[in-house]
């Protein structure tokens, strides 16, 4: 895991590592390609750091915990994006849990794919798996309801309705670091399946939020978009930790340079 003086990102040989770990490289077919081969391996847990994720690691033990055992990580945020290619990196591209959603949802339709979506508010996961059966005509995609942890009710009863269904590929839309500390905590009892976090992507797929249209997401200003739709939850994320992020892109930058044969 990174230490305080190794920048968050840098571009390795092989690889570009965040916190010491690899990303993925590639698009979402590449990634859809990718899950299929881990299909019934065992169980593949995939994250999806965005740039407050990104800043989180610097300092929690249980977000670098989980960062360090994920099997796939594939960038949700442009700005690491724009980071990895002014390192000299073109590969990594952005891959979303929303987008992988539906990816997953189309194969499921072409290639019997079994999906689970689980988390978000009560009924919204009923929504969203009703509302991609009707966009993936043939596609089995289920729901599991997520029960209120914070209420005292036991989340081994998602592992239990998981072990009755026997999915291919589970989204665990709980929030990070919720869903990745969720999948930790059960993995041993977990089906063999592909576990991917993805925050919000419930919610997209339900109707309850709207995406931001493609042009702005290019832009890289989908965060302004979701800030105007959740002001108050997300004020404090993009407002006030986000600039955060221009210290690891002066610091990445700058141990880049002195990285450099011809500085050495």
């Amino acid at each position: 895991m990174a230490s305080g003086r190794t920048p968050l990102l840098r571009v390795a040989p092989d690889a570009v590592l965040l916190a010491d770990e690899p990303l993925f490289r590639g698009d979402v077919r590449d990634l859809l390609d990718e899950v299929d081969r881990r299909r019934g391996t065992g169980r593949t847990l995939v994250t999806t750091p965005n740039v407050d994720q990104v800043l989180v690691l610097r300092n929690d033990e249980a977000a670098r915990r989980a960062h360090a055992r994920a099997d796939l990580r594939t960038v949700d945020g442009l700005p690491i994006v724009a980071l990895a290619r002014l390192l000299g990196d073109h590969t990594v591209r952005r891959v979303t849990g929303a987008d992988l959603l539906v990816a997953c949802s189309a194969a499921s339709a072409e290639r019997g794919w079994r999906i689970v979506v689980t988390g978000g508010a009560p009924g919204t996961a009923v929504r969203a798996a009703e509302r991609l059966r009707t966009q993936h005509p043939g596609a089995d995609i289920q729901d599991v309801p997520f029960p209120d942890l914070t209420g005292g009710e036991d989340g081994g009863m998602v592992v239990e309705r998981l072990r009755a269904i026997r999915p291919d590929v589970v989204f665990l839309c709980l929030g990070s670091p919720k869903q990745e500390a969720w999948f930790l905590r059960w993995e041993d009892a977990l089906p063999d399946a592909v576990y991917v976090g993805a925050g919000a992507a419930v919610d997209f797929a339900a109707g309850a939020r709207r995406r931001a249209p493609v042009l702005v997401q290019r832009l890289g200003l989908e965060w302004s978009w979701r800030l105007l739709q959740e002001p108050r939850r997300l004020a404090h994320r993009y407002l006030v930790r986000g600039p955060a992020f221009l210290l690891v892109v002066a610091r990445s930058l700058l141990a880049a340079r002195e990285r450099r044969p011809d500085r050495a």
